[in-house]
């Protein structure tokens, strides 16, 4: 009886404790289990991107939704976004119409704009993303917690403020928050990122709120990033702004 009690808390351990602990410095930890993804594996994924702004104010207004969908492809020789005809058709309607009337909106056109190279190739190679938020980011917290319902890891950082010099005494960013939910092998399952700013320049003042969710997964060498969502409100000099965006990712 001793020898199976012991056997089913050595048992208990074992699927409790994670794989790799998180030693004095988390950060270094999860940076170093990030630098190991190379992203040179053969993927390929559909992605999606919805987004909708609504803008008011003195200086116009504009309510709008529109969505795009491609294909994007990386390997070790690079990254490819590929635009289907058919959206490039939709493209092309949207544009003949506004040239006609400045009124007609550009919803499609909007939305595959947010489609840049750049910005995008992190769907599929999230974890540059991730490693240049946590340069200078200092730790805030370290607990155990949930995600999806599932046992993880929440580190709580304050990420380090970058700023232009011309704009050091304009923003004033009073919260740059990122929230990272650890998996047993300190690969992110989740992320948030925070950030709220206020601007003055003269007599002029505003502000803006930003929040970024990132769901994530790790596909062989690579930190998917599987579903994005952004919201965004901003106010300041008579208009007001809101935008969200929310963009998936489906892996072939």
């Amino acid at each position: 009886m001793k020898t199976l009690a012991r056997a089913f808390l050595i048992l208990s351990l074992t699927v409790i404790a994670p794989t790799q602990p998180l030693g004095a410095d988390p950060v270094n930890d999860v940076r170093a289990a990030l630098a190991r993804l190379t992203a040179v594996e053969p993927i390929r994924a559909t992605y999606e991107l919805q987004q909708s702004v609504a803008n008011e104010g003195k200086f116009g207004n504009d309510k709008y939704a529109g969505k795009a969908t491609v294909e994007l492809e990386g390997d070790g020789s690079g990254f490819r976004v590929i635009i289907p005809r058919p959206l490039l058709e939709q493209v092309e309607r949207e544009q003949q119409a506004h040239a006609k009337s400045a009124k007609q909106q550009t919803p499609t056109v909007s939305a595959l704009r947010e489609i840049e190279p750049v910005d995008t190739s992190d769907a599929i190679d999230f974890a540059p993303t991730l490693l240049r938020l946590l340069d200078g980011a200092k730790l805030v917290s370290d607990a155990q917690s949930t995600w999806q319902g599932h046992p993880a890891r929440a580190l709580v950082l304050r990420v380090a403020d970058r700023l232009d010099e011309d704009d050091s005494n304009k923003v004033k960013i009073s919260e740059n928050r990122l929230t990272l939910w650890l998996g047993p092998d300190l690969i992110p399952l989740g992320a948030e990122h925070i950030v709220n700013a206020k601007f003055s320049f003269l007599i002029f003042k505003g502000e803006q709120k930003q929040k970024k969710s990132w769901y994530l997964s790790h596909v062989a060498d690579r930190l998917v990033r599987v579903r994005h969502e952004l919201t965004r409100t901003s106010s300041g000099m008579g208009q007001k702004g809101n935008e969200s965006v929310v963009a998936l990712v489906h892996v072939h």
